[in-house]
């Protein structure tokens, strides 16, 4: 399929971490939202103040309606879900019209449980054809540096948002095994020293999740 240029790699990059970003928020919010029914109706305010986005919404009930379907807010859920189709359709000839379709999928079911009243419920088919992208992205895509760039994107995602939302010690350290795997694989340029401050930062008990993550960020290289 020829030279992955820089200019190819962030997409895939950035198509892996959209698709994980609507998959590990979508999961928040459900948690969150049944939080804010059964006993703190204000916890959407904590709930963006951990993923880092501005308190636009006011009242629990514009959360729960706006958060998933508003494509006018940046930081909404069909928003990252849009982005990533955008980087899909850039990548179609490197991933495959079938495992972009999935992503069309997914946004098909954003727009279906809007019309439907946003029922939650209805959301976790676009949690399934998340699920299922990933996978066609194993069974389809022969090309190994293709699948490893989107898997580190998808890897670096879940790992700042493990971060920011205050997942276990356990599970950050995970994800960020995970997380290397990959960068070894994707043959991308990556500040080796970020990569050793790091590895020393998971020794600490409790981690120092703000440095780790600001850490983090600066990891790929041009």
């Amino acid at each position: 399929m020829g030279i992955i240029t820089v200019d190819k790699s962030d997409h895939l990059l950035w198509l892996g971490r959209y698709t994980e970003r609507v998959y590990t928020t979508l999961r928040y919010y459900f948690h969150s939202a049944d939080k804010m029914i059964d006993a703190n109706p204000d916890y959407f305010g904590e709930f963006c103040s951990k993923i880092g986005i501005a308190d636009v919404y006011g009242t629990k009930e514009n959360f729960l309606r706006k958060y998933p379907y508003d494509e006018s807010d940046p930081n909404s859920i069909i928003s990252s879900l849009n982005r990533a189709y955008d980087n899909a359709i850039v990548m179609r000839d490197y991933i495959g019209t079938e495992t972009m379709a999935y992503i069309q999928l997914a946004i098909d079911d954003m727009h279906n449980a809007k019309r439907g009243g946003a029922v939650i419920a209805d959301l976790m088919l676009t949690i399934d054809h998340i699920l299922a992208f990933w996978g066609c992205v194993n069974d389809m895509i022969d090309n190994e540096q293709v699948r490893n760039i989107m898997k580190l994107g998808k890897g670096v995602e879940r790992l700042d948002l493990y971060l920011s939302l205050g997942l276990a010690d356990s599970d950050v350290i995970r994800e960020y095994r995970r997380m290397k795997q990959f960068l070894a694989k994707s043959r991308l340029r990556y500040d080796e020293s970020v990569i050793n401050t790091a590895d020393s930062m998971l020794d600490d008990s409790p981690l120092n999740r703000a440095n780790l993550k600001n850490l983090l960020r600066s990891l790929i290289t041009e």
